[in-house]
Parts: structure tokens; C-alpha cells; sequence
């Protein structure tokens, strides 16, 4: 999988702002939507298929739980939060979680992942979030 991705660039080739608000939907940028603009670029797929209200094909349901395992483990978001982001529950995060770690042990899973953390942190200092989770 191609982790470098340039951060500018959407589907479509236009420039997507990152600021405080999300373009697409119009409301506060929140760190889980931040989580999944890096995973749908990282993935190569529209931030919309993460949000889909079924699996899909395997690599859109890695790829969300790629996404729901960034927003619990490495932002701490409680999993009914990231439930809620994603239109699941609870369980679902969990048992999403549990995958992509055992999905660690593959190197090139390893590789993926560390990047898309570095990413990610980098991303939080980065990006002005006008909604942050509250403690």
C-alpha cells in the first residue's frame, strides 16, 4: 500500500482546506475527521465509503478499521465515541481494534500503521480543530 500520499490533493485533483471546518459537511473539524481524511487519502477512497452503512469490499472495511483503531489507540476516544462517528457500535470498534492489531504482525501492516501515526500526530499539531473532544 502507497502511504505517501500528498495531504493537498482530493480525488477529484482540487485542493481540499484543512481549517475548522469541514468543507464537505460544513461543521466543526473534529480529531476523528481529521482521522478519516488521512485514511481515505492513505487508501486512496472517498472519506464517504468509511461512513457507509455496510462492509463493502475487504479494503473499505480494513480501511474503517484502520480508521476506528487510529481514533481509539492512538487519539483515546472512548469506543462508544468512535461508534458513533462511524454509525456502529461499540462492539464493532472493539472487535475493529483487535483486527488491526492482529493485522500488526505483518510487517508491511506494521510499516502501514506507524506511518499513518506519525501522520497523524503531526496532523494534530497541525490542524486547527475548533471542536475538540472533551476529556
Amino acid at each position: 500500500m502507497d502511504v505517501g500520499v500528498e495531504m493537498n490533493e482530493t480525488f477529484e485533483g482540487g485542493p481540499t482546506p484543512i481549517k475548522g471546518v469541514d468543507q464537505s459537511i460544513g461543521m466543526p473539524l473534529t480529531a476523528l475527521t481529521v482521522v478519516d481524511e488521512l485514511v481515505a487519502r492513505t487508501f486512496r477512497m472517498p472519506r464517504s465509503a468509511l461512513h457507509a452503512g455496510t462492509r463493502c469490499r475487504k479494503t473499505v472495511a480494513f480501511a474503517r478499521q484502520v480508521a476506528m483503531y487510529l481514533g481509539h489507540v492512538c487519539l483515546s476516544y472512548p469506543l462508544k465515541d468512535v461508534a458513533e462517528h462511524y454509525c456502529r457500535d461499540r462492539t464493532t470498534v472493539a472487535y475493529a481494534c483487535g483486527v488491526v492489531e492482529d493485522r500488526r504482525e505483518k510487517e508491511e501492516t506494521e510499516l502501514l500503521l506507524n506511518s499513518l501515526e506519525s501522520a497523524l500526530e503531526t496532523m494534530m499539531l497541525l490542524t486547527p480543530l475548533t471542536c475538540k473532544r472533551s476529556s
